[in-house]
């Protein structure tokens, strides 16, 4: 008998979520009524987000790479495997790369470090200890701790390496944003809750290579 591997979230972008990354007149030149069908039709390879007239070219070539990632779920099996709280340098980053948050699951590391690779992103992954669990579970289990990204923060010595005293917490974290600023002492963004928007994030906030 064949035994059917239960599988973890990975929270793959949804439509209502690439939608705000569009330009959202509804104008129908793409041939959708609106955006949030155009983003649905760009998710499921209907569409190339340069489909849309009006977006940026360089943003919809994001975009599509977005959309070409994998994104097999993973094994409830290998939950609790540990990455090092060690920072990665993703692309060659400088001072003024943006550095994200997340937890210390390996394969939460291993698809962030994905994401961020095949799209050109340039940044610094911080994993932060939380037992190995992902960031939902760490959240849930409260496990995701200001203290232990403050700790992740001094051990890699990351105010020497930052121009800028800032971070970004990954979505399923945002409870948790006052605690952290509160205890680094640091400006807290807070990113999409899926990892493969988080490209489209740092376009929107300036911190695009």
């Amino acid at each position: 008998m064949v035994v059917k591997q239960e599988m973890a979230e990975i929270y793959p972008p949804a439509p209502e979520d690439l939608s705000e990354f569009l330009p959202e007149t509804d104008c129908g030149k793409c041939g959708y009524e609106g955006c949030l069908a155009f983003a649905e039709a760009v998710l499921t390879a209907q569409k190339g987000a340069r489909s849309c007239p009006d977006i940026d070219e360089e943003l919809a070539r994001l975009i599509d790479r977005i959309v070409g990632l994998k994104k097999e779920p993973i094994p409830y099996n290998i939950m609790m495997e540990q990455a090092p709280c060690e920072l990665i340098e993703i692309n060659g980053p400088d001072e003024n790369s943006p550095l994200l948050v997340t937890c210390n699951f390996r394969e939460t590391v291993a698809i962030m470090k994905y994401i961020l690779e095949q799209t050109g992103s340039r940044a610094f992954l911080l994993p932060t200890y939380t037992h190995g669990y992902s960031v939902d579970n760490a959240v849930h289990e409260r496990m995701f701790k200001a203290l232990e990204v403050w700790k992740a923060i001094q051990d890699n010595t990351l105010s020497e390496k930052m121009a800028k005293d800032r971070l970004i917490m990954p979505g399923l974290a945002q409870s948790e944003k006052n605690a952290v600023r509160q205890l680094t002492r640091w400006e807290i963004l807070v990113g999409p809750v899926s990892g493969f928007l988080t490209p489209l994030f740092l376009w929107e906030n300036g911190l695009w290579p």
